[in-house]
This record gives structure tokens, C-alpha cells and sequence, in this order.
């Protein structure tokens, strides 16, 4: 059950000769890459579905470096002790294009929540597979490149004070992180001891 997809969702591998964009009726296409670098697992999270559901965007349009700001941000709000919202990710984030790809990059009206990131995937565009739409709660739509891509940023008195305030303050490396963290911090179920919980322990 790799990333959590279960057979029963019908992950298959295209020919060599389709592109993402050929997906097959009753079907979604996933980049290897969104789980390999950007720490997405199934079941996909609220924040992860309500970001594609209110883009209108489908998984197979994003970059991986835009998935992984969407974990990015889950991850800062569950290591804090908070959870994720779209209003939130959209006072720190925005949409962008990136060459075909649609990405995120982080807004003007607040702190940047990244301290680095990787400049380069090496190659990824060619290696994806088809799942069953069933996997995603709603039908997915694939965005109009021409579509406008933001509405204004949320006010910071639309949101939580003390939330913003926790999160600002410790400004992250986007990377992939160890599966034993994603379960700590409810993003992945990918856990083979069910007798033991995992945690976390400060050297000194």
C-alpha cells in the first residue's frame, strides 16, 4: 500500500507514450513526486482537498514544490499544536504559475513561512500513474490557464491571533520528512506498530 493508496483505488501505470493531461475516463492523475518530496499521504488531508477544491485545480497541474507548501504549512500548524484551515494558507500563500505547472509562493502581505528549499526535483514530469477519482471526495476540475488566479488575502482579523503569531516564529526548511514525524503529526497513517505510538525526544 504505497503512500497509503490502496489497491482498491486502481493505481496503474501509463504507457510510455501518455502525458498527464491524457488521463483516463473515471480517473486522476499523481505525480510520484508529491509523495516522495512533498510529504503527501493518503487519505489527503482537509487542508490538502479544501486548497484543490477552492483553486479548482487537479492534483496532476501542481508542482511538487507547490504540494509540498501545502504540507509545508500543515506540518508548521500541527508541530504548534494547531490545525490547518484554507482562510490560514491563504493569508500566507498564493497561487502562481510556474512554466505549465501551477504552484504556490508565499503572499505579500505576511511573514514568509519558508527558510529554503530546494532549487531542483531532478527529472519527475514523466513519472506519475492513474488512480481511481474515486480517491478525492469531489469531482476534480482541471484549471483554466486562463482562470484568475487569486482573490485578495484573508485580513489578519479574519484569523486566529495567537494562531499566526505561533507560526511566524519558526520559519521552516521545505523537505521531505521522516515518516515516523508525518504520523506524529496526523498526516500520514503509515505506521506498523500499533502497539507503540511514535515521539519525539530532545537531545540535552
Amino acid at each position: 500500500m504505497e503512500w497509503g493508496i490502496s489497491l482498491k483505488f486502481n493505481p496503474v501505470a501509463p504507457g510510455c507514450d501518455k502525458s498527464v493531461d491524457q488521463c483516463p475516463s473515471g480517473s486522476i492523475a499523481r505525480y510520484c513526486r508529491h509523495f516522495e518530496f512533498s510529504n503527501l499521504r493518503h487519505p489527503f488531508s482537509t487542508l490538502v482537498l479544501n486548497v484543490l477544491d477552492y483553486y479548482h485545480v487537479s492534483f496532476g497541474q501542481i508542482h511538487p514544490k507547490g504540494m509540498a507548501i501545502v504540507l509545508h504549512l500543515e506540518v508548521l500548524c500541527r508541530a504548534s499544536g494547531y490545525d490547518p484551515s484554507l482562510l490560514l494558507f491563504r493569508r500566507f500563500f498564493r497561487l502562481a504559475k510556474n512554466g505549465d505547472w501551477l504552484t504556490f509562493e508565499t503572499s505579500k502581505v505576511d511573514t514568509c513561512l519558508i527558510s529554503s528549499m530546494v532549487t531542483t526535483l531532478g527529472a519527475w514530469k514523466d513519472r506519475f500513474f492513474w488512480v481511481s477519482e474515486s480517491i478525492v471526495p469531489f469531482k476534480m476540475m482541471w484549471r483554466h490557464p486562463d482562470a484568475v488566479l487569486n482573490e485578495p488575502e484573508p485580513s489578519e482579523s479574519d484569523l486566529n491571533d495567537c494562531f499566526p503569531k505561533a507560526i511566524r516564529q519558526c520559519p521552516l526548511r521545505v523537505r521531505p520528512f521522516p515518516e515516523h514525524l508525518l504520523v506524529l503529526l496526523g498526516i500520514s497513517k503509515l505506521w506498523d506498530k500499533p502497539d507503540r505510538d511514535p515521539f519525539l525526544m530532545r537531545s540535552g
